[in-house]
């Protein structure tokens, strides 16, 4: 990510420089024409290096200080580059200074500006033999004069790239990634326009500009950036993860290893075996916006899956809507034994991409015994009702936790994980579900 920030803005900046340098030399100079008297010199003072002291005449611009020998000729001797954009520099511009701040022997940098409003900008570099001027930013003062940082302050999302922008109350920000790592950081400057950021390190920088809307957009690069409340990542939550759709709707049954568990009292006998699942549809409409969705999720148990008791037992299966997008559980209280749709009645709200979507859905249960081959089968009659251009809502078939403790702590996740994405659910192994895809 470095690299690229490079890769766009050196030559931006290289250019900016030699722009302004130009503008130094005023192109109405006559030939032999002292260049001192042209009004451009702002500045003045001497530089020493070495033991060699050099007198400087100084020229600013919105991007940089440029030194240039005091002689009639204008000859550049040395240049700083500023750290963000100041517009106003060549008015606000107060004094510079070369005076050896570290005690090393060598002229170091100090430019101040005062500006219209009484806030001033302080700027300073310090000499390093192999690097030359390098520019301080615990020493430096930034004067916000020219527009409000509290407008900015947050997290911004940039549209379409794994990437968001933090801004801090001190103007300092950083570039962090779906893992909030920082890849770059830097400071700020504030203008009418927007903000102007500076790289740290590489010295690079990017403006970005202030919509109507209230987004920022990054014309040099084309892309634009909007404020979220927080970090998702571009890439949908089950693809990130490596969650596949290994299941499908009207396709017959589908191998749920170790997909019911059974025990008697509190987990006397405590064993997991397999099951099969499927998923039925009972009717797909839309209408004013709204997709309803109504289905038939099945599980069939196998005589052979259920171990023998010499009293009463439980069966237990977990199965559970899920947002593809997000991870987001789409959490209900755990139903045992038989119950109505009134029963089970649920709301959520699904945020993706600046999006949300309202998902609405209520669903009955009801067990079978001694079906056929089959020693019990669950129907979960479910409907649904969603945006009709939402198309992330999934149906888990889930393995059981190998212990009775797990199984039992699971019946509680409603209250313990409300919302939670399906990795952070940690009585669930979510590699070893089936997941339907319910809205393909």
């Amino acid at each position: 990510m470095k690299n690229r920030w490079k890769h766009i803005f050196i030559p931006v900046l290289a250019m900016a420089l030699c722009l302004s340098l130009a503008a130094c030399g005023n192109s109405d100079d006559v030939a032999g024409e002292d260049w001192r008297t042209t009004g451009v010199v702002v500045g003045s003072g001497t530089i020493t290096h070495d033991g060699e002291s050099v007198d400087v005449l100084v020229t600013v611009d919105p991007n940089s200080a440029a030194f240039y020998r005091d002689q009639e000729e204008q000859v550049l001797f040395d240049s700083v580059s500023f750290p963000m954009n100041i517009p106003d520099a060549e008015q606000a511009f107060n004094a510079i200074s070369f005076d050896d701040m570290d005690g090393d022997g060598e002229s170091d940098v100090l430019v101040s500006f005062i500006h219209e409003n009484g806030d001033a900008t302080e700027l300073i570099w310090i000499w390093d033999p192999a690097e030359r001027y390098v520019f301080r930013e615990d020493l430096s003062t930034v004067a916000l004069s020219g527009g409000d940082l509290s407008e900015y302050v947050g997290l911004w999302e940039y549209q379409g790239e794994n990437l968001w922008l933090r801004i801090h109350e001190d103007a300092t920000w950083e570039f962090v990634n779906d893992q909030d790592d920082v890849i770059e950081y830097g400071t700020l400057w504030v203008d009418e326009n927007g903000v102007t950021l500076h790289f740290d390190g590489s010295g690079d920088t990017l403006q970005l500009d202030r919509t109507v809307s209230g987004d920022l957009m990054d014309i040099a690069n084309g892309g634009s950036l909007f404020p979220v409340e927080g970090i998702q990542s571009s890439e949908p939550y089950f693809t990130r993860n490596g969650l596949e759709i290994n299941a499908a709707v009207e396709k017959g049954t589908f191998l749920l290893t170790d997909g019911v568990c059974s025990y008697s009292g509190l987990g006397d006998g405590y064993n997991t075996d397999d099951c099969y699942w499927e998923i039925t549809k009972n009717g797909d409409y839309t209408h004013d916006g709204i997709r309803e969705l109504h289905f038939d999720a099945i599980c069939y148990i196998p005589e052979s899956s259920i171990p023998y008791f010499d009293q009463e037992y439980i069966t237990v299966t977990n199965s559970e809507l899920y947002d593809f997008y997000t991870g987001m559980w789409l959490t209900t209280a755990t139903a045992y034994g038989n119950s109505q749709r009134g029963d089970n009645y649920y709301l959520h709200t699904v945020s993706w991409q600046g999006n949300s979507y309202l998902i609405e859905f209520t669903y009955s249960t009801n067990w079978q015994y001694n079906v056929g081959d089959w020693a019990q089968v669950l129907t979960k009659s479910y409907s649904v009702y969603l945006p009709e251009d939402y198309d992330g809502l999934v149906f888990a078939a889930e393995a059981q936790p190998s212990n009775y403790k797990d199984t039992a702590k699971r019946m509680q996740l409603d209250s313990i994980s409300p919302e939670a994405a399906i990795m952070d659910l940690d009585t669930v192994d979510p590699y070893s579900g089936l997941y339907f895809s319910l809205c393909y």
